[in-house]
């Protein structure tokens, strides 16, 4: 039996192995959030308001965590961006953070991933729409040092820590997801 490139890759590298494996609850919350028109202020107003559901209550849990990469909330950002559109923060879902080490980090993972994506939608708000959130990008290099600290502690932990950081991951975009759908 013949081994893919991913496959191989994914053998050695756990960083590929942790994004095969999110790869589909990611095309979940992707689905979910497709039904927002960035355009539309009215839309975009609610995809902000999903994020709002999602982004506090997961922010306020990273910074109570210790051992974390440095990372940049984007809550002021977000809740800059709604009170522009004339809405509050509305209230967060109710999350169960995961308790295992390694859950903070596929967490935060999710959210620095998020930035990056961020990035490629802003293009998307109509121009006049406030985008400070959307617009967040990481500083120079911020994104592949992540990354570099990510495979590092994914490559020096067990597979109980591994799985952790996987359930961080799972944990994060499925309150995603559930953000969107809910509202």
């Amino acid at each position: 039996m013949s081994e893919t490139v991913n496959d191989i890759r994914a053998e050695h590298d756990p960083l590929t192995a942790l994004r095969q494996v999110s790869r589909a609850v990611h095309e979940q919350v992707d689905q979910a959030y497709s039904r927002f028109s960035l355009s539309d202020p009215e839309s975009y107003g609610a995809f902000l308001q999903a994020h709002a559901k999602v982004l506090p209550v997961v922010e306020q849990w990273l910074v109570t965590q210790d051992g974390l990469p440095s990372w940049q909330g984007r809550t002021d950002l977000l809740q800059r961006d709604l009170k522009a559109l004339g809405h509050a923060l509305p209230m967060a879902l109710d999350w169960q953070p995961p308790e295992a080490s390694g859950g903070a980090l596929g967490a935060l993972y999710v959210l620095e991933g998020s930035r990056l994506g961020g990035k490629m939608l802003s293009a998307q708000v109509e121009d006049g729409l406030p985008r400070e959130y959307l617009s967040a990008a990481h500083e120079k290099g911020g994104w592949p040092a992540f990354l570099q600290i990510l495979r590092e502690r994914l490559s020096n932990g067990d597979a109980a820590y591994r799985a952790a950081v996987m359930g961080g991951v799972t944990s994060t975009f499925d309150l995603f997801r559930k953000a969107a759908v809910t509202g």
